[in-house]
């Protein structure tokens, strides 16, 4: 089977057993007889999995500290000037130091090499 519908399968599954329904594996009409037998057992997983752990509610007042944190944050970064790192900009820089070191080297190479023969 090809793994992105069997991800797509399983994401479905799960979504329908967060909503409490209990699809099976022939519940998918375009699956062939050997692709429901091979994501039979892992809807089976899933079923048992589901049947044991529980979505975590977090308390309103986690999320609404964590919501002020983070603007906050935001207010902050935005108020002192911060800028996110600018990968163009430091890839140049290394370039550019780069090509002076094995120029650089180059020179010391050709410099050897003709005080060599002389």
């Amino acid at each position: 089977m090809n793994p992105k519908s069997m991800k797509e399968i399983l994401s479905t599954h799960a979504d329908q057993l967060v909503q409490g329904e209990h699809p099976h594996a022939e519940d998918y009409a375009e699956l062939s007889a050997r692709d429901q037998d091979e994501i039979s057992p892992l809807l089976d997983v899933a079923e048992q999995i589901e049947g044991t752990v529980r979505p975590v509610k977090p308390p309103r007042r986690f999320e609404s500290d964590l919501k002020k944190e983070l603007l906050t944050t935001a207010y902050l970064r935005q108020a002192e000037g911060y800028m996110p790192p600018n990968i163009e900009r430091e890839l140049l820089i290394l370039g550019v130091v780069m090509g002076f070191i094995i120029s650089l080297v180059g020179s010391l190479i050709a410099w050897r090499v003709y005080r060599w023969r002389s």
